[in-house]
Formats: C-alpha cells, sequence, structure tokens
C-alpha cells in the first residue's frame, strides 16, 4: 500500500543541468535515489526539496519528473526527509520532527577525512554538527569504516550501511545531447594508448600522485603503449613547486608525454582525448567516475577492493604492481573489449535501481525509520 510521502534535499549552485549534473557526485545521487524511490511500493510521493532561497522550480526536479518543494512546504506534506545533496534548515526541522516526522542524514561523502583535514591545514570550513536530532543515519558501503563513528554527533535510533546505487541515465543524457563517441571503439594505437586520471585533487581521498606513478613504471617498462598521460583537475597546480618538480622527475615528462589539464567532463573526455584510465583512491571505494568509465567499455585500471572483479585492480599504493597491470591491460584489451564491457554491465548490476535486493534493502530502511 503506497502511503509514505519522502523528499530528497538538494543544494542549488547553477541553473544549467549539466552543470548540477557533472559538478558533483552528491547531485547524481539525489537522481538515483529520486529514481529507486519511485519504485517502492510503499511510497506515494516523492519531491525533491529545494534548500535554495531561488523561487522557480529547480532543475533538477524538472529533470527528474518530479515536483520541486521548498522546505517550509515539505515539512507540511511529508512523512520523511533525506537530508542528502544539503541541510535542512535547523528550526524547520525541529518543527517537522515535533509533528511527527523523520529525517534521515545521508551520508554520501567521506565527511571525517574531510573534517581532519580541516584540523590539519587549520580550516573552519569542517563539516558542522546539526542541531536537531535524526531519526536515522544511512551510510553508504564506501564510507562506512570512517564514516560510522561520525553518527555520535547525530543523536540518532537508527545507524545502517545503505546500498550504493547507481544508473547510466546522467552518462548516457549526457552522450545523446552532444553526440559523443564515447563508448570504445577501434582506434590506431599504433603509437600507443592516450591514457588520463581524472582524480578530483580537492583532498587526500583522491589526487594523481600514484596514477602518475603507476603509469610511470609501465612506461619504463614499456614505453611504446603509451603514447601520452593527461593528468586532468592539475590545471591549478602549474607553477606549484611540489606539483613541478614531482612531474619533473618522471622519464614520462622527460619524453614531454605529460600534460596538466583543467576540469572536464567524464563525457567529453573518454573515447575522444584517452583511451585508458588510471584512478587510486583512499577509503572511497565505490564511486560514480569508476562506473562511468567501465560501463564505457575502456580499459580502466583502479585499486578499489570492493570491484576487484571489474576492470584492472592493482594493489592499493603500489605503484610497481599499478605499472605491471598497466602493462597488462594494455596490451589485452583491444582483443577483448567488447567482452570486457559486458562483463562490466553484468557486475553493476548490483548497484542499479531495479535490482530487486536494492529495493528490498531500501525498503527495509524505510520501515526502520518509521518505526524508529
Amino acid at each position: 500500500m503506497t502511503t509514505i510521502k519522502i523528499g530528497v534535499t538538494a543544494g542549488r549552485g547553477s541553473e544549467f543541468i549539466d552543470q548540477i549534473l557533472w559538478s558533483s557526485g552528491m547531485n547524481q545521487n539525489v537522481v538515483y535515489m529520486i529514481m529507486l524511490l519511485q519504485r517502492l511500493p510503499e511510497i506515494a510521493q516523492v519531491v525533491l526539496i529545494d534548500c535554495s532561497d531561488v523561487e522557480t522550480a529547480h532543475p533538477l526536479a524538472e529533470w527528474c519528473g518530479v515536483t520541486s518543494m521548498k522546505q517550509h512546504t515539505a515539512i507540511a506534506e511529508l512523512d520523511i526527509i533525506i537530508e542528502l545533496g544539503s541541510r535542512t534548515d535547523d528550526v524547520l526541522g525541529k518543527m517537522f520532527r515535533d509533528q511527527g516526522g523523520k529525517i534521515v542524514s545521508y551520508m554520501a561523502g567521506n565527511a571525517a577525512i574531510m573534517n581532519f583535514e580541516c584540523v590539519a591545514s587549520n580550516s573552519a570550513n569542517g563539516e558542522i554538527a546539526a542541531k536537531t536530532p535524526f531519526d536515522a543515519v544511512w551510510i553508504t558501503p564506501q564510507h562506512w569504516h570512517t564514516n560510522r563513528a561520525w553518527s555520535v554527533l547525530m543523536r540518532c535510533p537508527v545507524t545502517e550501511m545503505v546500498p550504493h546505487i547507481w544508473e547510466p541515465v546522467c552518462l548516457e543524457a549526457a552522450v545523446k545531447a552532444k553526440k559523443l563517441r564515447y563508448f570504445w571503439h577501434n582506434r590506431d594505437l599504433s603509437n600507443g594508448y592516450r591514457v588520463g586520471t581524472l582524480v578530483p585533487n580537492i583532498n587526500t581521498v583522491k589526487t594523481f600522485h600514484i596514477p602518475l606513478l603507476s603509469i610511470e613504471e609501465a612506461y619504463r617498462s614499456a614505453p611504446k603503449l603509451i603514447d601520452r598521460v593527461m593528468l586532468f583537475n592539475t590545471e591549478k597546480f602549474v607553477g606549484v613547486p611540489h606539483f613541478e618538480e614531482f612531474i619533473a622527475a618522471t622519464s614520462l615528462a622527460r619524453d614531454k608525454k605529460v600534460y596538466s589539464e583543467a576540469r572536464w567532463m567524464t563525457t567529453n573526455v573518454i573515447g575522444t582525448h584517452i583511451d585508458a584510465v588510471v584512478e587510486h583512491q583512499w577509503e572511497n571505494n565505490l564511486n560514480y567516475l569508476y562506473w562511468d568509465i567501465l560501463y564505457s567499455g575502456h580499459p580502466f585500471i583502479h585499486n578499489s577492493t570492493e570491484i576487484e572483479g571489474a576492470g584492472y585492480y592493482y594493489e592499493s599504493f603500489d605503484s610497481q604492481d599499478g605499472g605491471r597491470v598497466i602493462v597488462d591491460a594494455l596490451r589485452q584489451h583491444a582483443g577483448r573489449a567488447k567482452q570486457a564491457r559486458q562483463d562490466a554491465v553484468d557486475y553493476l548490476w548490483r548497484y542499479r535501481v531495479d535490482n530487486p535486493a536494492v529495493q528490498a534493502r531500501h525498503s527495509e530502511l524505510i520501515d526502520m525509520v518509521m518505526a524508529a
């Protein structure tokens, strides 16, 4: 019986849908959560809660085909609010809970490590604890290890691991709109692969260091396999001594193979400017960039222990192993590209919103919230 009315919060940094969807994985997570909730039999209505001061409908709500609500409307009409893309107002949140509403904190980012960094850098940009208690904290699997302790600040009765969810809808929309040749296709690789890394380089969780060192190991072993290396999201470091000296110490740089690039949308890069991707993460085993790469069919070299069976896995912080895996991947991928993409598609089913197991777990979590 469909009885529950539920809303997912979202921030609003832009009015352009491409910028909203691709500026942060959090915004894509909002889309996937809305899609999932719409599939659950106990949910009567799903809305997007616009936490900004802009009065027009939120572009993300229109893109998802759901109603956009302001917070003051949401607290009067909904049963559950999921704080995902933005935090609710403390006063309105208290009013909502006082009248029987339930609030869930959905921890989709690595709050623990980001707060550690704020202490190390003496920054005031760390997360501020909410004043209103929550009814539940949902923590994504890749952050369970680091974020679980943070739930003590939420003062809630339920802390659970929520399934990681993903859909190719954002990716496919961008590819179709721009008529991109994103998916793997045979091209002349006689000069080697154009290899790239798309790590954001905004905190210690994901930086260019290990990918570049791994590619360097591969290049020293098999230089003809690598045509160039494109380090996206590093243009801001050009002129910074650490970056310049680090790059200059590589054989790749001496042979003029390394390029510092700005931030680009994934769909504008893969298949157009790079043929293979090397990534490295610390305590962030699952993320949307990885699925977008795997779904493209291009060789993806990574250190995520959660997906050892997909792409080409190397040991964390081990650039020698990374180099060995890169060489093996680049030598064999063209001959198995079609099967590799099908394997990736099959593997990614475990995260899709139509997966009955994913839906059942979310229904269970909602039941726990309503009973809290």
